[in-house]
């Protein structure tokens, strides 16, 4: 099982009604080309009704078609495994939708990867998208350059420490400056009858989604990371930046921070145990928040923090500004496209940016970061919206989580199953590493497309 990138995760129905004209007056993107003509376009997503998505569609759509009376979107709703499997049929049929919901990572490669989805480079540049967007959110998502889709400006960040700080305080420590130190803390905590950490890894996704990608991001450079994908200039996974990545893992499990009994505990008694106060620290992703909200007495929630990682000795970004995490799902549209079709189309790809709709967003879990600040903070009333909203805009290099990146067959098989394997003692970094890079070498798409 990959995580849960591209889902957003409802932080509770937040109340909000600020007027958001005057932001939206200063943050407008630019002028765009008018439709000429009634358009009628067409879309398939990958919600249902029980998803907090479908509901913030609903809202957004209806916002969107008031101000654009003369574009009108049919949505056909699936569920996630439905939606993949009628889009990649579609594909082959040649009856694609208009409007395209698409993964920035590899999920929806078969679309991007194949011609299918129009480079939204053109709009992006002709008004000025870019200047109000982090550039993660506009980054190439293939080796082109191309930009194939962008959704509300949100993040999944998949690193996240939560801090229990009446612990922390308790047991006389504070949040450390760097991961040896984190480390060092695991004696005191256990002598004190506490676990240091959580990750509930039975789910065989968590430490390579929520600590390894980070490790690595963190230790190897952008352009090691992007040749070793693709296996140029030599580059490639039993490099040092991977190897002292996994060498980090068997240290903290060494130090006594990673429990042994990670590889079986799950993600529900992971968030137990540091719910009831036996922990100090969970580390997962920024979906947890709303797990939290929900589990949380109400008198502990304004004691748990959200740090990133420490500093780690040895990486190439030096900063702890710093988590792994991907974009959130957003549109794009049909290649086929153009003139009438591709404006409206490329209107409401837009909308779903544009600061003004933030109520909307907010509403449903979702709090979009921007380069200036739009007002969100203002309209958070719980402690854990909040801390994760002030998390989220913190961050200042999002960096690449492996199984978004790399073939989902090889992470699950080689380095999920291996980072268990790691924890028990049973493999060591170097074989790990090596099994790995075999792989890669004879099976992942990124080094076919060399």
């Amino acid at each position: 099982m990959n995580s849960p990138l591209g889902k957003t995760f409802p932080l509770g129905r937040l109340a909000c009604r600020v007027s958001t004209m005057a932001v939206a007056a200063a943050l407008s993107f630019g002028s765009t080309a008018l439709a000429y003509a009634d358009v009628t376009l067409s879309a398939i997503v990958p919600y249902t009704k029980i998803d907090p998505d479908y509901g913030r569609l609903q809202e957004t759509y209806e916002r969107f078609h008031a101000a654009n009376p003369d574009i009108t979107i049919n949505f056909d709703y699936l569920d996630h495994d439905a939606y993949h499997n009628k889009m990649q049929a579609l594909a082959i049929s040649g009856n694609l939708p208009d409007v395209l919901t698409l993964w920035p990572g590899k999920r929806t490669g078969y679309l991007t990867n194949r011609g299918y989805a129009k480079d939204l480079r053109p709009f992006i540049q002709r008004d000025g998208v870019d200047k109000m967007l982090r550039p993660v959110f506009t980054q190439a998502q293939a080796p082109s350059g191309d930009v194939y889709e962008i959704g509300v400006p949100y993040v999944n960040f998949t690193n996240v420490v939560y801090v229990n700080r009446k612990l922390l305080d308790q047991l006389g420590l504070k949040y450390p400056a760097t991961l040896e130190e984190l480390m060092g803390q695991s004696k005191a905590i256990r002598e004190a009858g506490y676990r240091p950490a959580v990750f509930g890894d039975q789910s065989n996704w968590v430490l390579q989604s929520c600590l390894l990608s980070v490790l690595v991001g963190r230790l190897g450079t952008p352009e090691w990371f992007a040749n070793a994908l693709a296996g140029k200039d030599g580059a490639g996974f039993t490099d040092p930046p991977f190897v002292n990545a996994l060498q980090k893992i068997r240290d903290m499990v060494d130090a006594g921070f990673i429990d042994v009994s990670e590889p079986s505990t799950t993600r529900e008694q992971a968030l137990s145990t540091f719910v009831s106060g036996r922990s100090v620290y969970l580390i997962g992703g920024i979906w947890e928040v709303v797990n939290l909200t929900s589990a949380l007495p109400a008198d502990m929630k304004d004691a748990v923090e959200m740090h990133p990682l420490p500093a780690v000795a040895g990486a190439a970004l030096a900063g702890v500004d710093s988590s792994s995490g991907q974009p959130a799902t957003g549109f794009g549209m049909s290649a086929k496209l153009d003139d009438d079709k591709a404006e409206a189309a490329w209107k409401w790809i837009k909308f779903n940016l544009d600061p003004s709709n933030k109520d909307i967003d907010v509403k449903y879990g979702m709090l979009p970061i921007y380069t200036s600040d739009v007002g969100i903070s203002d309209m958070l009333t719980d402690p854990l919206a909040k801390s994760s909203y002030a998390f989220s805009s913190s961050i200042k290099d999002v960096l690449p989580v492996l199984d978004d990146r790399l073939d989902a067959e090889g992470v699950t098989q080689v380095i999920n199953a291996g980072l268990q394997e790691l924890v028990l003692g049973s493999v060591t970094p170097q074989d790990l590493a090596a099994k790995y890079e075999a792989w890669v070498a004879a099976n992942d798409s990124n080094r076919k497309a060399k």
